[in-house]
């Protein structure tokens, strides 16, 4: 398997987090776990070193082509958006890294490129801003699979319609299939040939989002363009394996362990009711960010608190985000939970013991409650 992608050193303020990773470093990571011989091309400079010889250590063969500098990825919190070092209009374009392989996936660099000439090629241009063609660059494969999320296919495409803006790509791209990342949702793959799959999302014990995609890309080319499963198989096996890598952030995809993962049956059209005190700045700010985060997931979120309009309606389920409410928001709390509607808290302090027993579930990390909710309000309304 020959992966051609980033590296590129990650820190995240909450939970703490410095790594050099990078699409390429930790897709091939992913693979080496599947994958009897895993070849990584990249950009690194010489800041990056100790990085490439400890990659190298783990018997992935690495190929790198220099650049000026480290290039940083530092967020917030893992659903942030992340602030680059040094700023993209500073970052020295290289020229093309030139791979062959039968089976190759291609991630999308921000300071080069990448010309392959493969068997099988999986393509994941990891943006949204004008990705280029596969083709655009003289990268030839006999068989090309694309995979991307909701947002980088509509505007790919300019269509929004998913299954429209799925077909229009495919024809234009003369792909054999597209794998399109839906979030909770788990993915959909449509294929040249008209067939259309959905596999779901699997439930971890914890949600930490940075480098999902890059698993899920790299168990999916191993699976389709080594293994030769079809499409839908290998998207299925991508999504459980981030379930354990959410889970535990190792690189243990057994396919005995991945059968084990349980799914998420999601409906659509799910609302989470956002409990939270507004009275100071930091707890505003809480508030709005994890109404954002949720939004992003496609949850309409009902927030009495910062719109008294929502006051009447009634929610799928109720995500509490610290323990400083009024007794309004505990009136609310408390029927929802004499109605069975599933209470997310997210205890990053220590909350009453009497404040914690409306809990479904209860987790210390803000991602990890971002999706439980999310989880939650989705199953509520599916399909029985």
């Amino acid at each position: 398997m020959h992966i051609v992608g980033g590296l590129y050193r990650e820190l995240c303020e909450v939970p703490s987090w410095d790594s050099t990773m990078g699409s390429g470093v930790r897709a091939a990571l992913a693979a080496m776990t599947l994958s009897p011989d895993v070849e990584l091309s990249t950009f690194a400079s010489l800041a990056d070193q100790p990085a490439v010889t400890e990659i190298r250590s783990r018997g992935i063969v690495v190929n790198v082509q220099p650049r000026a500098s480290a290039i940083v990825f530092a967020y917030f919190h893992p659903l942030s958006f992340p602030h680059i070092e040094p700023p993209r209009g500073d970052i020295e374009v290289k020229g093309s890294i030139l791979v062959t392989g039968d089976a190759v996936l291609r991630f999308g660099f921000i300071e080069g490129d990448a010309v392959v000439t493969a068997n099988r090629a999986v393509y994941d241009p990891q943006t949204w801003r004008n990705p280029p063609s596969f083709w655009a660059n003289g990268s030839t494969a006999n068989e090309l699979a694309l995979v991307m999320n909701e947002l980088e296919l509509r505007h790919i495409a300019g269509i929004d319609e998913l299954a429209t803006a799925a077909q229009l790509v495919l024809q234009r791209e003369r792909a054999c299939a597209i794998v399109v990342k839906r979030g909770t949702r788990g993915a959909s793959i449509y294929e040249a040939t008209g067939k259309v799959t959905h596999v779901p999302a699997y439930r971890s014990n914890r949600v930490f989002k940075l480098g999902t995609g890059d698993v899920f890309s790299a168990v999916f080319a191993v699976y389709w363009a080594e293994k030769n499963l079809s499409p839908a198989e290998a998207a299925d096996l991508a999504s459980r394996s981030v379930s354990v890598y959410c889970d535990t952030l190792t690189f243990e995809f057994d396919e005995p362990s991945l059968r084990l993962r349980q799914p998420v049956s999601p409906g659509e059209g799910g609302k989470v009711r956002l409990e939270g005190a507004i009275r100071s700045l930091g707890q505003r700010y809480l508030m709005e960010e994890t109404r954002c985060a949720l939004r992003e997931l496609g949850i309409e979120v009902l927030a009495p608190e910062l719109n008294p309009a929502s006051l009447e309606e009634s929610a799928d389920a109720t995500l509490i985000i610290n323990n400083e409410l009024s007794a309004q928001a505990w009136t609310r709390i408390t029927q929802d939970a004499a109605n069975a509607v599933p209470v997310i808290i997210l205890n990053e302090h220590s909350m009453d013991a009497f404040d914690l027993h409306y809990a479904t579930l209860i987790t210390e990390d803000f991602t990890t409650a971002i999706y439980f909710a999310a989880w939650a309000a989705e199953e509520a309304v599916a399909p029985r």
